[in-house]
């Protein structure tokens, strides 16, 4: 039960604050809103108030912003496809903005209800590593690793994760001066490779909360992109990716594991859900996105009824990866159960 009731809630809170970036977004470059619904399916509840509906819908399992003009030809001076291309714009990224700016959010609660956090400064190098060959004391603060900037100790972490052999470059401040040192990392026992030294635990100030949400938003915003460039590239399996049932008991086990957990995996899918948002693929905001900028290119209006149609393939092949990667689910699902018996 308590797997449903977070899984509900999460998606509800993660969609509706998608639609509430677009509803906030075309109120304010005057879009005339048709309707706005929490929900899907039959309406439960309605009520009207000056242009708009709102409604609150049967099925728990999202909602939606409905738009005058936005699929269609309409003669309204309101309507989406009427307005000024910046103005369409601005509405067209307010979602996943929305949903980047809720993961931010997360973050902040989680720094405040947090007393310390780890940072890539070395604490204490380990005797015969690497690190302390390449002459690395306590107090440096490593900068970047291969040229990649190096904010918070997770971008530390993925980019040691990402190791395939051969020299690392670094670049670390001491005493406020830059110093650079190439190491060849060595293999720990627990399989991973290291560089040799003890990670420093600092107590978090205001400041310190700030810039950690902050650089944990930007890593996983980074993290969804390399991880849809490694999918591409053959790096991962799609086996691999997580569709609905997936995450579902991704939640269910941060739930019972505790509420620090459970916000942490909100933020992670949020800002997941609003950088895929912003891919320039069909159906989704990147693709309409994507339109503005051809039909800047071109200074012509591509028909609503042509790209409507493109958008519709679109979604329909994007409900078949969802498929894919749940038929993916349920097989680790049954696997994991044959497992236990």
């Amino acid at each position: 039960m308590i797997t449903a009731i977070s899984a509900v809630v999460i998606f509800l809170l993660l969609i509706l604050t998608h639609e509430l970036g677009h509803f906030i977004a075309a109120k304010s470059v005057g879009v005339r809103v048709l309707e706005f619904a929490v929900g899907m399916g039959p309406a439960i509840f309605k009520r009207r108030r000056g242009e708009t509906l709102y409604s609150i819908r049967v099925l728990p399992i999202g909602g939606y912003c409905q738009l005058e003009g936005e699929d269609e030809e309409s003669d309204d001076e309101q309507a989406f496809g009427n307005k000024a291309r910046w103005q369409r714009f601005v509405v067209l990224a307010a979602g996943a903005f929305m949903n980047i700016l809720t993961g931010f959010v997360i973050f902040l609660i989680i720094m405040f209800l947090s007393a310390q956090v780890e940072t890539p400064i070395v604490n204490e190098v380990i005797d015969g590593s690497p690190a302390q060959a390449a002459g690395l004391i306590a107090g440096d603060r490593i900068t970047r690793v291969n040229g990649v900037k190096i904010n918070i100790q997770q971008d530390f972490d993925f980019e040691m994760s990402r190791y395939q052999g051969g020299d690392i470059a670094i670049d670390y401040t001491r005493d406020r001066k830059e110093y650079a040192a190439v190491l060849t990392p060595m293999p720990s026992e627990d399989g991973r490779f290291i560089l040799g030294f003890k990670k420093t635990v600092l107590d978090l100030t205001f400041g310190e909360r700030l810039r950690s949400a902050y650089y944990s938003t930007l890593y996983f915003s980074k993290v969804v992109i390399v991880s849809l460039g490694d999918l591409i590239t053959g790096r991962y399996g799609f086996r691999e990716v997580s569709g609905p049932v997936g995450i579902v008991q991704y939640i269910g086990e941060a739930a019972k594991t505790g509420v620090m957990d459970l916000l942490y995996l909100t933020a992670l899918i949020a800002i997941n859900l609003g950088v895929f948002n912003l891919l320039p693929l069909p159906a989704l905001d990147g693709g309409r996105l994507l339109f503005l900028l051809v039909e800047a290119a071109r200074r012509k209006k591509i028909p609503p009824d042509k790209e409507g149609m493109v958008h519709f393939v679109g979604f329909a092949l994007l409900i078949l990866l969802m498929l894919a990667a749940t038929t993916n689910d349920i097989g680790k699902l049954v696997a994991g159960l044959a497992g236990q018996g």
